[in-house]
């Protein structure tokens, strides 16, 4: 299969209509002479997915970050991005960005997470004018309904990290809006939406100002919330792949692509000392 008919493939799906304004979509690394042997779907390219790629046997990368995203000036082997493409072609790797066209999807990253942390989902937060159902984020409703400090909980032991919250005007939350990813510039709508919580990531400290008193506004981390998408982008591709009638390998990759660590400083009282936990250590308490 070629990547132009792959790429075709994907768009039946996550048509590019779907995107967010300004996103950068399509095949972005295609060596000369392509057919694809075996796809690995993957948050995003690094050295070490890559490297995953070349030992699984995958000569194209379904990504859902873009490799590319700002104009390349030049490429050189100490730019993560630049060295990427260059590795990418010389071992005859593919590469294809998919993006929030996922997550505009029905089942795409925002309605599975909804669904893992049991939201039932009414409508998108900002409903597709094309197609019924897209869009992005999602709205819903709490299957159990907790307080602000148990859904932030919830949200933390689910998503296995730490998160930072500010809670609003309900003590009881039942309504959710939810956008996996930088999804704090979607507060007005979350507002105007009528719900109890926002769950986001990257949310900047006069942002929970604006929230609080409000909504519970919850900060689950970029990463995090979008951990999952190399199963999600892969169960989709298979479906594609199956009503095609083609045959092709879809693996998803399993390679931990965040370069954040946290720290973590806990203060025992009875002695006075300092703990310092690793982030291993957190994830595990």
């Amino acid at each position: 299969m070629t990547v132009e008919k792959l790429y075709a493939l994907l768009q039946t799906e996550l048509p590019v209509a779907e995107a967010m304004v300004g996103d950068r979509l399509g095949i972005q690394v295609e060596p000369p002479d392509h057919r694809i042997e075996r796809v690995l779907t993957a948050l995003e390219v690094t050295d070490t997915v890559l490297d995953e790629a070349c030992q699984r046997g995958c000569n194209c990368i379904v990504t859902f970050h873009p490799l590319i995203f700002e104009p390349l000036q030049a490429l050189r082997p100490a730019d993560r991005v630049g060295r990427c493409v260059m590795r990418a072609i010389v071992k005859g790797i593919a590469i294809v960005s998919i993006h929030t066209t996922l997550d505009a999807h029905p089942a795409g990253t925002n309605a599975t997470l909804a669904q893992m942390l049991g939201i039932e989902c009414e409508r998108p937060l900002l409903p597709s004018a094309e197609r019924a159902g897209y869009g992005m984020g999602v709205v819903g409703r709490l299957r159990e309904p907790c307080s602000p400090s148990q859904l932030a909980r919830r949200v933390a032991d689910m998503l296995g990290t730490t998160v930072r919250y500010c809670t609003g005007a309900s003590s009881q939350i039942e309504r959710v809006a939810l956008v996996a990813g930088s999804g704090s510039s979607l507060l007005a709508a979350a507002l105007e939406s009528g719900v109890d919580a926002f769950i986001t990531a990257d949310v900047k400290y006069h942002t929970f100002h604006r929230a609080s008193g409000q909504l519970t506004l919850i900060d689950a981390g970029h990463f995090e919330m979008e951990q999952h998408v190399p199963v999600i982008l892969a169960g989709i591709l298979q479906q594609i792949l199956a009503h095609n009638g083609c045959s092709l390998d879809v693996l998803p990759s399993t390679t931990r692509t965040s370069p954040v660590r946290t720290e973590i400083s806990i203060t025992i009282d009875i002695d006075s000392s300092t703990i310092a936990v690793s982030e291993t250590d957190a994830h595990q308490r």
